[in-house]
């Protein structure tokens, strides 16, 4: 089969963490994706990321200098998908839109305009006067997609980061690219019959878990932990071999886990309760599957590769589990045991 190729553009707007959480979602996956990075896009991932260029090559397989006009990338007759500037700076978008091709970056994205395939500018401004509306709806006459980077709230994403993947799995989506870090709308009607179940989803989404634990001593602990949930509610998540919980787990495997997100009151408090008990992974196949949906989850566990290797890996089987809501409008929180 074919590869399939994406040419992916990160110019010098604020927001150049979507670009490199695309390429995070990419890294693993068939697409082959060809990266120019503006020199106003490197100062600007230095101000606004940890992340450093070289770090960021790593996850493509080719990246160009946007001054490299000769590059394959500059000709029609090198086949793509297509291309995605994410972000978009206003400077871009006017080359773009005037076929200005000064540069790598707008020659590539002229080119996949002229031979009819697709280009997403992720155009990240405001506010925006009449000049900048007037470059999107001329880049849109050209054969444009305008996606500036507006959260989709129905997902309730609970962090930044959550966000930002999700931003960067549908722009990945509308250029016809299938990702596990696009969530679609599953209606009203779906999202509201089973009230509790939706609440759990919503929390087992969530980053991290409260974990405790009853040691040898019999004291307990708890600790706050990264986690990812499969498909049955159970929980997985890393722990130093040397750990408190880890040492505990091994003396006792009962133990208990709590799910809330950070809110302002107790009026808007939702939570997830749990009682079970937690055993070290060993079989190699439970321990690959975990890991895919761990990296799935947290994208940047990609550049932890060594340090989770040397970690034990945790799974944690409810046999109990209640749902508390503290927003339903009847004076009461509303509970629901559900196993």
């Amino acid at each position: 089969m074919e590869t399939k190729r994406l040419v992916v553009g990160i110019s010098g707007s604020s927001g150049v963490i979507l670009g490199i959480r695309l390429l995070e979602i990419l890294q693993n996956s068939p697409i082959e994706t060809h990266l120019i990075i503006t020199p106003s896009a490197a100062i600007t991932i230095e101000q606004e990321t940890n992340w450093k260029l070289k770090e960021i090559y790593t996850l493509c397989q080719a990246y160009y200098s946007h001054q490299d006009i000769g590059a394959v990338i500059a000709s029609g007759s090198f086949e793509t998908a297509g291309m995605v500037v994410i972000p978009c700076s206003i400077k871009s978008l006017s080359g773009i839109a005037n076929s200005y091709t000064d540069n790598l970056l707008t020659r590539a994205a002229d080119v996949t305009l002229k031979e009819g395939r697709p280009l997403i500018l992720v155009v990240r401004e405001a506010p925006l006067h009449g000049g900048h509306i007037r470059l999107m709806q001329l880049a849109a006459q050209s054969g444009a997609v305008i996606f500036p980077p507006v959260p989709a709230f129905y997902v309730q994403s609970h962090s930044l980061d959550e966000m930002i993947t999700q931003i960067a799995g549908r722009v990945l989506k509308r250029i016809g690219i299938e990702n596990q870090a696009y969530r679609s709308w599953e209606g009203l009607a779906k999202s509201h019959a089973n009230p509790q179940t939706q609440i759990m989803n919503d929390l087992l989404a969530l980053p991290m878990l409260t974990l405790a634990t009853i040691g040898e001593d019999g004291l307990p602990h708890a600790t706050a932990l990264p986690f990812v949930a499969d498909e049955h509610s159970n929980l997985l998540f890393y722990s130093e071999h040397a750990s408190q919980q880890a040492i505990d787990l091994s003396y006792n495997a009962q133990a208990s886990v709590s799910i809330c997100p950070m809110v302002a009151g107790s009026h808007d408090l939702q939570v997830v309760q749990m009682r079970g008990v937690a055993h070290l992974l060993i079989d190699p196949r439970e321990i690959a599957a975990a890991k895919s949906l761990y990296n799935q989850k947290f994208q940047y566990t990609a550049r932890l590769k060594k340090e989770n290797d040397q970690k034990a890996l945790f799974v944690f089987l409810p046999d109990w589990i209640q749902v508390i809501d503290h927003t339903r409008a009847t004076g009461q929180p509303q509970e629901w045991q559900i196993k």
